[in-house]
């Protein structure tokens, strides 16, 4: 496989032959594809005609200078990367030549080395920003970052979160409700770290007791407590280089909170029943559904601490949040709970979908995960009807139906009593207005009833397809997206 240097090409300008040659020489020694002018008339030409990586200028030369030659390729918006040289080093040069776009600054006489670095430095930051593109490019098309799914703008921006702290190692906070995914990211920012070859070690502050959680995290030495007939390291030691994940940090009793903050401090820890410290390598991600700050103004969480744990945070939309993605998401969650015996449904009736989009979701991403599977046992076979949904889904839609029954009966009740203005039709228009407008109301609400079932609410009405058909468009009814 080639290195980066392998296929790169490098542009030169320089209107002094020795530096010219001197540049070419260094780089072609080592691989580079080089290109040279001697002046910044040809560099817009050569650009245009070859593809170039990085283009490497003087910043004096005669007619055209090597900032003027970066403000053009800059306005050409192609992605080059420039490097400016110069015998005339000055603060008043290098301003200007890094506002105006350039990637690097050279001083003559520089040494090979010197070049190679800024050459390889440069064609590597390009390398991470394409990279970066194409990623976004990819997020944006797919719709999911590593296990996460939505294409909703909430997520998109989470997304791009997570990628911008890629490499990072502080100490992260994660807010969000009770079945959003916290864990899930998590353990998407310590595969991203620094850290992924080693441990991920989750820990649910809230499901051990609070006797129990010191001696989990920090272990316990022979003797400590009753039962500790020997000793035990604890999940910190476990997850020594790697990523400690603090599930609901805000369940954490305020002694235990202190021990914490030390760790922090310190990076040591201390086993129950132990004399001495031990230091200790690891990253801390914690996570919380709880507003620490109030926790923090009644006294039941650490201000210090809170400080401490919270360096980058980063919040988790609640479904309701991103509506536009439950769809997506029960569609996925269809294709990983399917089995050879228990086919995903490939269609969702309007009335459930409605139904979905207008639920609460207190539950959540988990929630939905759960019904996805709840439907896959109920087997609901191609599509997935109102009479397959729990109880609290039904009830969403019966409430649509009545509130669609009453609006359509006040709004022919209105037109019934709004005698002065059928008094001021002909007795047969006033007729037909009222027959035309019950019409559109019961083929409607068929349609509505039967999921747009043509064939269905034609059976019902006692209509052929065909007259049906006509109706349908002669009062503009149309499906609903």
């Amino acid at each position: 496989m080639k290195s980066i240097t392998t296929a790169a090409t490098i542009l030169i300008v320089d209107d002094g032959p020795d530096w010219l040659d001197t540049c070419r020489d260094i780089l072609s020694d080592h691989d580079f594809n080089v290109l040279t002018a001697t002046s910044g008339k040809d560099v817009i030409k050569i650009i245009r005609d070859n593809f170039v990586d990085v283009i490497i200028t003087d910043l004096v030369m005669p007619e055209i200078g090597g900032l003027e030659i970066i403000e053009k390729i800059m306005a050409l918006k192609e992605g080059h990367s420039c490097i400016l040289m110069t015998s005339f080093p000055s603060i008043e040069s290098a301003i200007p030549a890094l506002k105006s776009g350039a990637a690097d600054y050279l001083i003559k006489p520089f040494t090979p080395e010197q070049l190679l670095h800024s050459v390889r430095s440069v064609l590597k930051k390009d390398r991470l920003a394409r990279d970066n593109r194409f990623l976004r490019a990819e997020m944006e098309r797919i719709g999911h970052y590593g296990e996460l799914i939505g294409k909703s703008d909430v997520m998109r921006e989470l997304y791009r979160q997570l990628e911008s702290a890629k490499g990072i190692d502080s100490s992260m906070l994660i807010l969000g409700e009770s079945g959003t995914g916290k864990e899930l990211v998590a353990r998407i920012l310590h595969r991203n770290s620094i850290r992924s070859a080693n441990s991920f070690v989750p820990i649910n502050c809230a499901a051990i007791p609070a006797d129990l959680l010191e001696s989990e995290l920090f272990g316990h030495e022979v003797g400590a407590f009753s039962g500790a007939v020997k000793a035990r390291e604890g999940l910190f030691e476990a997850g020594e280089g790697g990523t400690i994940f603090l599930d609901e940090i805000g369940e954490m009793p305020l002694a235990l909170q202190s021990k914490l903050l030390r760790v922090l401090e310190d990076k040591k820890i201390r086993r129950v029943g132990a004399n001495r410290e031990k230091a200790i390598n690891v990253r801390i991600i914690s996570a919380t559904n709880r507003n620490l700050l109030e926790m923090v103004k009644e006294g039941k969480f650490r201000e210090d601490l809170y400080y401490r744990l919270n360096v980058i945070s980063m919040a988790i939309p609640p479904l309701r949040e991103r509506r536009e993605d439950i769809i997506l998401l029960l569609q996925h969650y269809f294709s990983v709970f399917a089995s050879k015996d228990r086919i995903a449904p490939s269609k969702i009736s309007t009335q459930v979908r409605d139904a979905l989009l207008k639920y609460a979701w207190p539950g959540n991403v988990r929630e939905l995960s759960n019904l996805a599977q709840f439907l896959l046992y109920a087997r609901c076979g191609e599509s997935v009807e109102v009479e397959h949904l729990p109880k609290q889904l039904q009830a969403i839609v019966e409430q649509a139906n009545e509130e669609s029954f009453v609006q359509e009966r006040s709004s022919s009740q209105l037109l019934v009593n709004d005698f002065s203005a059928l008094y001021d039709l002909p007795l047969a228009e006033a007729k037909q207005k009222l027959a035309d407008h019950f019409e559109k109301n019961y083929i409607k609400n068929l349609l509505i009833k039967y999921d747009w079932n043509v064939s269905q609410a034609a059976e019902k009405s006692r209509f052929d397809r065909r007259s049906l058909h006509r109706i349908i468009h002669r009062h503009n009814l149309k499906r609903p997206e």
